[in-house]
């Protein structure tokens, strides 16, 4: 869920990957690992060409794969943060995660094209909603989603006042970013 800090010279939109939920993803990495224990170790096989064997080695190669795919969720989940920097006229974009490397952007304020919603329409259930902030480069930037479109929209308002109030920008130029 995005977060919204402002000063006088800055504002930034914060996504941050709390820590409780990367510790819940080691957590549930460790349940499926009860499938292994319980199918080929605590059973003491004595024919491994067993079709019963061979599917419970099965069953047990899918429950390692679903515990991997949740440590990597855990290790590899995205803080991100956007910077628009009103005393160096800057938007930077940085993102971070345990395992992934940092990888910041910095571009000027006045190559920012446009400042849009992104909707992410789910196939089971409503819509997710985030901040996009696209350059003149065509390189787009998201923040992270929130299910409530109110509280994007609020935070597109905060970002597009802010950039509108640095420039003076012309009546199209407010347009596009509001």
């Amino acid at each position: 869920m995005p977060e919204l800090a402002e000063t006088p010279d800055c504002l930034e939109v914060t996504s941050p990957m709390p820590a409780g939920w990367r510790l819940l993803l080691v957590l549930l990495s460790l349940v499926p690992l009860l499938a292994p224990y319980e199918l080929l170790i605590r059973v003491k096989w004595s024919d491994y060409f067993h079709p019963l064997f061979l599917l419970a080695a099965i069953v047990s190669a899918g429950a390692v794969a679903l515990s991997v795919f949740f440590l990597f969720a855990a290790a590899a989940g995205l803080s991100s943060r956007m910077r628009f920097d009103r005393t160096r006229s800057t938007f930077t974009y940085s993102a971070v995660a345990p395992v992934v490397p940092s990888r910041t952007r910095t571009y000027p304020l006045a190559s920012i094209e446009r400042i849009e919603i992104e909707v992410h329409d789910w196939s089971d259930g409503a819509p997710s909603y985030s901040l996009k902030v696209v350059m003149s480069d065509r390189r787009a930037f998201s923040s992270a989603s929130s299910w409530s479109q109110e509280e994007i929209e609020r935070i597109k308002g905060r970002v597009a006042a802010f950039l509108t109030s640095l420039f003076n920008r012309t009546p199209e130029t407010a347009r596009r970013l509001a």
